[in-house]
């Protein structure tokens, strides 16, 4: 594994299938993931996609979504370097906040990102379009929220 040539790019259509093989061998949902593509950044070594994450866009707000790592890359640093650089492009858009579901992860993200847990209730009016927020395997998750224009 060599972690120094990743490249950080947008998503295709031709990184869908990649995409959700990465997103199987997490255990993270498809739901919505093709009708967000154009929300999502990928890393790449010099053969395949490796990580990828991505947003689905709900007015002024974000739900941050499918941040997987490939098992062999993590503890490489490119979950932050895909996480910077969405939350860069989503605050450069005029995104307000974004929102994240979490079962693994609220550490990582409240560290690294200053996400603070908050009630997933506070949010259900705004993400109530969204498949992944309304699927019944995420209603447990720690909900967290990141205030961008501040």
């Amino acid at each position: 594994m060599n972690c120094e040539n990743i490249a950080i790019t947008n998503a295709s259509a031709n990184d869908l299938q990649a995409i959700l093989d990465l997103l199987s061998q997490v255990q993270l949902p498809h739901d919505g993931v093709a009708e967000n593509l154009s929300d999502f950044l990928v890393a790449r070594d010099q053969s395949r996609l490796i990580a990828t994450i991505g947003i689905e866009r709900h007015g002024d707000t974000a739900l941050l979504r499918s941040a997987a790592v490939a098992p062999d890359y993590q503890g490489c640093g490119i979950g932050s370097r895909l996480t910077e650089n969405l939350l860069q492009r989503a605050t450069s858009d005029g995104l307000e906040r974004v929102v994240l579901l979490t079962t693994t992860a609220s550490d990582f993200f409240a560290r690294r990102f200053g996400f603070c847990e908050t009630s997933r209730t506070a949010f259900d009016k705004d993400l109530a379009a969204s498949s992944e927020w309304n699927l019944p395997r995420c209603s447990s998750a720690v909900c967290m929220s990141l205030d961008l224009q501040k």
